[in-house]
């Protein structure tokens, strides 16, 4: 039996993380795995992307997907300016945002307009 390689040699286990403590049938579990598959099909290599998150549920989740990757936990409803910051700093990355419900459309709000108005 062969390991299937994406264009990059990379076995798809290289993609992963830690082993998911979020609740059964939670979304951010099925948010993962797609993005196990689609940096996987794609040949991105885990360390050139970075991964941010805001509080609560939400970040957690980067462990649990490219354990290769670059990660940081924003502070709550603010992932969207620290991911435009560090994007404007280091522009070899490829950013990936992962906010939850309270992040996003409640104390995130705002952020998370200026974040659409600015096309991100």
């Amino acid at each position: 039996m062969s390991i299937k390689l994406n264009v990059i040699n990379l076995e798809k286990s290289e993609y992963t993380g830690g082993k998911s403590s979020l609740c059964p049938g939670c979304g951010h579990d099925q948010i993962s795995k797609v993005i196990i598959q689609a940096a996987w099909e794609n040949g991105i290599p885990p360390e050139g992307i970075a991964k941010m998150s805001g509080i609560g549920c939400s970040s957690k989740t980067p462990a649990y997907f490219l354990g290769k990757s670059h990660g940081f936990n924003t502070v709550h409803g603010r992932m969207p300016s620290v991911t435009t910051g560090a994007a404007m700093a280091n522009k070899n990355l490829l950013y990936i945002g992962v906010s939850g419900d309270g992040d996003t459309a409640s104390i995130g709000i705002g952020q998370f307009v200026h974040a659409i108005r600015r096309n991100l």
